[in-house]
Protein backbone atom coordinates (compact mmCIF):
# COMPACT_ATOMS: atom_id res chain seq x y z
CA UNK A 1 0.00 0.00 0.00
CA UNK A 2 1.37 3.51 -0.83
CA UNK A 3 1.05 6.50 1.26
CA UNK A 4 -1.88 8.12 0.33
CA UNK A 5 -3.69 4.96 -0.22
CA UNK A 6 -2.99 4.43 3.22
CA UNK A 7 -3.99 8.31 4.03
CA UNK A 8 -7.13 7.38 2.07
CA UNK A 9 -8.02 4.23 3.59
CA UNK A 10 -7.46 5.83 7.10
CA UNK A 11 -10.33 8.62 6.06
CA UNK A 12 -12.53 6.19 5.25
CA UNK A 13 -12.03 4.42 8.55
CA UNK A 14 -12.90 7.89 10.20
CA UNK A 15 -9.02 8.06 11.87
CA UNK A 16 -8.61 11.77 12.53
CA UNK A 17 -5.18 12.88 10.74
CA UNK A 18 -3.66 13.90 14.22
CA UNK A 19 -4.05 9.87 15.40
CA UNK A 20 -1.13 9.14 12.82
CA UNK A 21 2.23 10.86 11.12
CA UNK A 22 3.48 9.64 8.30
CA UNK A 23 7.30 10.54 8.02
CA UNK A 24 8.22 12.15 11.38
CA UNK A 25 7.60 11.35 15.32
CA UNK A 26 4.84 13.73 16.45
CA UNK A 27 5.03 14.50 20.50
CA UNK A 28 1.20 13.51 20.84
CA UNK A 29 -0.96 10.46 21.43
CA UNK A 30 -0.42 9.34 17.46
CA UNK A 31 1.10 6.54 15.22
CA UNK A 32 4.21 7.49 13.83
CA UNK A 33 5.71 5.67 10.50
CA UNK A 34 9.57 6.87 10.54
CA UNK A 35 12.03 6.03 7.86
CA UNK A 36 15.71 5.18 9.80
CA UNK A 37 18.17 4.11 8.25
CA UNK A 38 17.64 0.96 6.15
CA UNK A 39 14.10 0.58 7.80
CA UNK A 40 10.70 1.64 8.21
CA UNK A 41 9.80 1.88 11.79
CA UNK A 42 6.30 2.58 13.77
CA UNK A 43 6.15 4.09 16.65
CA UNK A 44 3.08 4.71 18.99
CA UNK A 45 3.98 7.72 21.30
CA UNK A 46 1.99 8.25 23.95
CA UNK A 47 2.95 11.20 26.21
CA UNK A 48 5.53 12.05 24.47
CA UNK A 49 7.75 8.55 24.61
CA UNK A 50 7.41 6.35 21.36
CA UNK A 51 7.26 3.02 22.08
CA UNK A 52 7.88 0.51 18.64
CA UNK A 53 5.15 -1.54 17.22
CA UNK A 54 7.06 -2.97 14.68
CA UNK A 55 9.60 -2.56 11.56
CA UNK A 56 9.77 -3.21 7.89
CA UNK A 57 12.38 -3.17 5.52
CA UNK A 58 9.55 -2.37 2.84
CA UNK A 59 7.72 1.35 3.19
CA UNK A 60 4.36 -0.80 1.45
CA UNK A 61 4.40 -3.34 4.23
CA UNK A 62 4.86 -0.71 7.26
CA UNK A 63 1.68 1.39 5.51
CA UNK A 64 -0.20 -2.60 5.64
CA UNK A 65 0.54 -2.90 9.52
CA UNK A 66 -0.73 0.75 10.38
CA UNK A 67 -3.82 -0.04 8.59
CA UNK A 68 -4.42 -3.40 10.44
CA UNK A 69 -3.51 -2.16 13.30
CA UNK A 70 -6.28 0.88 13.22
CA UNK A 71 -8.60 -1.52 12.07
CA UNK A 72 -7.85 -3.48 14.90
CA UNK A 73 -8.29 -1.19 17.58
CA UNK A 74 -11.50 0.74 15.35
CA UNK A 75 -13.20 -2.77 16.48
CA UNK A 76 -12.64 -3.01 20.02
Amino acid sequence: MTKSELERQLGILGVHPNSYSLGVLKNSDCVCVVHENTQWNIYYVERDRPSLLSSFLQEEEAYDFVLKQFKKWLSK
